[in-house]
């Protein structure tokens, strides 16, 4: 057998589920949602980690200050009605009125003050500095309640991009109030206090996340009365319960389960692409993985359009380097990116001196979408050439990220529609490679540093040589944009979207 049919037949794996005959009448959309996933966060402030995960239901509990609208490109209001710049370091915005938190407290300025501010985000010592603060807002150095509907966000230099930042995920703004009376930051995680239409009801670490609708929400109505993630390892028993009607949306579905959904009858496939590219990443301080060839080589020996035909069934693409179409005029469309060249990359392992020492891939079971399969396939891909590659399949991301890791799954959300939400914001200075010791590249932070600039051209032009920088040393690769597939049962209307965010709220179209 050769080696793309051994790669190709990697792709068929994992028992199936027997297709239903029949199609019986379905009830009334129902009021209460089980959805079965893999991972849930073990925390549900999205300022700590298992992002991903947590950014599902984000502003479903904690609204954002305003909105952006992918389709128009314009910002939409949430719990700011209004804003403006009163200098090029100062935004103002003016807080609705009528909002309540969960607890029962009214929301005003103060709460966005204390959201904001430094026992919770902008101190070294605050719990969310590290990945709020560093990596989400940089810039920002005080936040101001000048009275009960007015709060001033001043940042240290002009940032283009501070209303893009806080219609984030990490922009959620939770209640103050709570949030101090909390005895720590993990009992704060166990029960978020926002002003969205669902409040926390439960949290089994592990086990089950669940949401119940607020009912002094001040907008439009929830579509649900409740939603319940529960976690359910393996896709075969999340098939099933979908079928059975245990369960009404099942995540990380792969297109070989597609048909056994689809045929039942009983429930559909959702879902696409993302904004989100899949990537893996290498530590250097892997003896092996500390000179470029060998990281180049790697990159080279990944045939990825056989990966997204084999195991997502052409249904994704291969990005243009770590960026996305959406960045608009930040776009660098003729940016040349890293193809598949396995000859090339065995005469780099030969340079480099590459004696095959083993490098050790730390993965899970299916937090990303097609995770297992595909570590297999890479992992052939890279035998092929002589790189000498031990799988390790892990049960969290805390023994993924543990000392002498080799190479680790991962991936790039486009936070918001700009390299800095993406590229910058990972592989920077502030980011989890640098600050962690994985990767550091002075020439890119010499770049990275442009595009603080309001200039479009300035920052574009920096792009262009970080891309370059990142595909030469190497730090990582992409694989794929990332698609999300979920099985939705027939008796629910919601719809899909492309982002993580899975959307129970009702129309904001009076907001």
């Amino acid at each position: 057998m050769d080696s793309k049919a051994r790669l190709a037949s990697l792709a068929i794996l994992g028992g199936m589920v027997a297709t239903l005959t029949g199609s019986p009448a379905l009830a009334a959309e129902p009021r209460d949602l089980v959805i079965a996933t893999p991972q849930i966060p073990f925390h549900l402030d999205p300022l700590d980690l298992n992002r991903n995960v947590n950014w599902r239901f984000t502003h479903n509990v904690l609204e954002s200050l305003v909105y952006y609208n992918a389709e128009t490109g314009a910002f939409e209001p949430g719990l700011a009605t209004e804003w403006k710049e009163v200098s090029p370091t100062v935004l103002e915005l003016k807080i609705r009125e009528g909002v309540t938190c969960h607890d029962g407290e009214p929301f005003n300025a103060e709460d966005v003050a204390i959201a904001f501010g430094p026992k919770r985000l902008l101190n070294e010592d605050a719990p969310g500095y590290k990945v709020g603060k560093r990596q989400f807002f940089p810039y920002l150095s005080k936040v101001e309640a000048i009275d009960d509907r007015t709060v001033r966000m001043t940042t240290d230099r002009p940032d283009p991009l501070l209303k893009l930042r806080l219609s984030t995920p990490l922009g959620g703004v939770p209640c103050g109030d709570a949030f101090l009376a909390a005895e720590s930051w993990e009992q704060w995680g166990m029960a978020v206090v926002g002003t969205g239409p669902y409040g926390v009801e439960s949290l089994k670490p592990g086990e089950v996340n669940g949401f119940k609708v607020f009912a002094n929400y001040w907008g439009p109505k929830a579509r649900y009365d409740s939603f319940t993630f529960k976690v359910v390892p393996e896709i075969g028993t999340r098939i099933a319960g979908l079928l059975a009607g245990d369960f009404q949306i099942i995540t990380e579905v792969t297109p070989d389960q597609f048909e056994t959904i689809s045929k039942s009858g009983t429930a559909r496939i959702e879902g696409g692409p993302i904004n989100n590219i899949r990537m893996i990443v290498y530590d250097q301080n892997h003896p092996a993985l500390r000179d470029p060839r060998v990281r180049r080589a790697m990159n080279l020996a990944i045939d990825r359009q056989l990966i997204i035909d084999s195991i997502f069934d052409g249904r994704t693409s291969i990005p243009n380097g770590l960026q996305m179409e959406s960045f608009g005029p930040m776009y660098v469309e003729n940016h040349v990116t890293t193809g598949y060249d396995p000859d090339l990359a065995r005469k780099l392992l030969k340079e480099a001196g590459y004696d095959g020492q083993e490098i050790s891939y730390r993965y899970m079971t299916d937090y990303y979408t097609g995770e297992v399969t595909t570590a297999q396939v890479l992992q052939q891909m890279w035998n092929d050439v002589g790189l000498n590659i031990r799988l390790e399949l892990k049960e969290n991301w805390q023994q993924v990220k543990a000392p002498g890791r080799g190479v680790m799954n991962y991936s790039a959300t486009a936070i918001y529609p700009d390299p800095e939400g993406q590229l910058y914001r990972l592989f920077g200075p502030r980011g989890p490679f640098q600050s962690g010791g994985i990767w550091a590249n002075s020439r890119f932070n010499k770049w990275g540093a442009d595009l603080a600039s309001t200039d479009t051209g300035k920052r574009r032009g920096a792009l262009i040589r970080m891309l370059e920088i990142y595909e030469s040393d190497a730090p990582s690769t992409y694989l794929h944009v990332l698609p999300t597939f979920l099985g939705v049962s027939n008796s629910v209307t919601w719809k899909a979207g492309s982002t993580h965010f899975m959307d129970f709220r009702g129309s904001r179209s009076a907001n």
